[in-house]
């Protein structure tokens, strides 16, 4: 079986035999300043206080370690703040923090709309927006804010929407044929056939004799 690294990442938000199709990020560079403070924090700051003080060495180095810990931190924060596009619906999955996350899964068939805006010279330069999801008969909406390439997370979306509405039709029309068969088989083995398909039945016999 082949190993996707994306659900391994987000194995704690999809249901048993769950695939991702499609994972949609926020554009990373909206990290900017968190990326400039940290550099000039456990950056700069270090190598500054290293050349005047060189016998402080370990408590720079150390320094920059925990700057290091935060990158990875912030970059992880910005990685699970996504969308997870599956074969089962759409899980938005929102990261404020390590001990702060929540996530709102919208079934296929309860999708009632998506829609997405592009406002201003940067993220038009940049292609970036807020893509928003409307639930069927509800007030509430999934949002992912400063998404990268939106248009291409919507077309995404509609194409594994009518995939699974597709196959959901057709899986329940063989149903509804199963089911009506074997309410006629109950039906027949209950009261026999109608006298006008016996009738019918002779016929074809007679048919074949002659």
């Amino acid at each position: 079986m082949k190993l996707d690294i994306r659900e391994y990442l987000f194995q704690d938000y999809l249901e048993e035999n769950e695939k991702i199709y499609f994972v949609g990020h926020r554009v990373i560079f909206i990290m900017f300043r968190d990326f400039a403070r940290i550099i000039a924090v456990h950056g700069v700051l270090p190598f500054i206080g290293w050349l005047f003080f060189p016998n402080l060495l370990w408590i720079a180095v150390g320094v920059v370690a925990l700057g290091v810990i935060r990158t990875l931190l912030v970059v992880q924060d910005w990685y699970y703040d996504s969308w997870l596009i599956t074969n089962m619906g759409i899980i938005g999955v929102e990261w404020t923090g390590f001990f702060d996350r929540t996530s709102d899964r919208v079934e296929y068939q309860s999708i009632e709309g998506i829609s997405y805006k592009i406002k201003g010279v940067i993220p038009t330069l940049f292609n970036y927006g807020n893509i928003t999801l409307a639930k069927l008969g509800n007030q509430t909406t999934v949002k992912l804010k400063a998404a990268f390439n939106p248009k291409r997370i919507e077309k995404n979306v509609v194409k594994y929407q009518d995939k699974f509405m597709t196959k959901k039709n057709f899986s329940d029309q063989e149903v509804l044929k199963q089911l009506l068969s074997e309410l006629v088989s109950t039906h027949v083995k209950e009261h026999g056939l109608p006298n006008d398909v016996k009738d019918e039945k002779k016929v074809k016999e007679f048919s074949k004799k002659e």
